[in-house]
């Protein structure tokens, strides 16, 4: 009998969400394991917690599965659900998706929080813990025995081949999410560069193009279209659009904050600057626009058969 796998995650649009709906497509076809929609389990909003979880909805959606997976950081939801899921004895997988303290919004509160509540109960009650980046393996390994690493993975769309613009710059991500660095962008000059944006939120130059909601087609298109495409986080665990990027042929510049990076030492095709630092910025930007691409060995390094193996690996073990 294939073993049921249920998601759980805050209930928004996001890097998480986006993580957790691709493990579905990765094994909704597997042959042992019978993962669950990702659906939402009703929570409620919290000052201090961030949000927590509807116990008895949470109860029940956990009683369905086998297995449960899941996915929060300093969020009291997370640590409900890791505890009612070790009360109904389930096998307990959990993904962080770290961020190091100092890039929290309110670092202390969330060390606190985390040494304290978090902690002792993913010590406790995760039977295996995923990690996205090597920063995060090593921390979780550092209290917990059982951390296993593993990267994102994508697998790019056919489409008709198209001519890059050589002085095109795209950004794809919440363009009024202080996080994601916008703000660097604002530094470019729009004699030199043409710069498109796809995601939610204004921007403050009228001579951006905007793209909302374009389809995965589309979007396939604009990220093979581009010169360069820029990931100016203040930190990310992982990097879905730099992975995006350089599959379709398309040299990426990030902070060193973005934690991609951490598996891209043996490929062409990607540079780094220091976050928050404009001059770098621009000059990293002059030194990697239109440079090649190793895209088969990117391919072949976060191939979707590679994690689905892991995955079942972690999941049936």
């Amino acid at each position: 009998m294939r073993r049921k796998i249920l998601f759980i995650r805050q209930n928004m649009p996001g890097g998480t969400d986006n993580y957790c709906k691709s493990l579905y497509d990765l094994l909704h076809d597997d042959p042992d394991l019978c993962p669950l929609p990702v659906t939402d389990i009703p929570d409620i909003p919290s000052r201090l917690f961030h949000y927590y979880y509807k116990a008895k909805a949470l109860e029940e959606a956990i009683s369905k599965a086998d297995i449960v997976h899941i996915n929060g950081y300093t969020a009291m939801g997370s640590v409900q659900a890791l505890r009612t899921a070790h009360r109904l004895g389930k096998k307990v997988v959990y993904t962080a998706h770290w961020h190091p303290f100092a890039c929290l919004r309110h670092p202390l509160l969330g060390k606190l929080f985390f040494r304290l509540l978090f902690q002792p109960v993913i010590k406790k009650y995760a039977d295996v813990v995923t990690a996205i980046n090597h920063e995060d393996y090593e921390f979780f390994s550092a209290f917990h025995p059982n951390v296993v690493r593993i990267p994102h993975w994508y697998q790019p769309l056919t489409i008709e081949p198209v001519t890059k613009k050589p002085n095109m710059i795209l950004f794809v991500g919440r363009t009024d999410d202080p996080v994601k660095g916008i703000e660097h962008l604002y530094q470019l000059s729009k004699e030199q560069y043409e710069i498109h944006c796809v995601g939610k939120g204004t921007v403050a130059k009228d001579y951006f193009h905007l793209h909302r909601n374009p389809s995965p087609e589309e979007l396939a298109r604009l990220y093979a279209e581009a010169a360069l495409v820029v990931v100016p986080s203040k930190y990310e665990a992982f990097s879905y659009v730099a992975l995006e990027a350089m599959s379709y042929g398309t040299p990426v510049l990030m902070s060193q904050n973005v934690r991609i990076a951490d598996y891209l030492n043996d490929i062409k095709g990607w540079g780094l600057f220091r976050y928050g630092d404009y001059d770098d910025f621009q000059q990293k930007v002059k030194q990697i626009i239109g440079i090649t691409v190793d895209t088969d060995k990117v391919i072949e390094t976060f191939s979707p058969k590679n994690s689905r193996e892991t995955y079942r690996s972690v999941y049936l073990k």
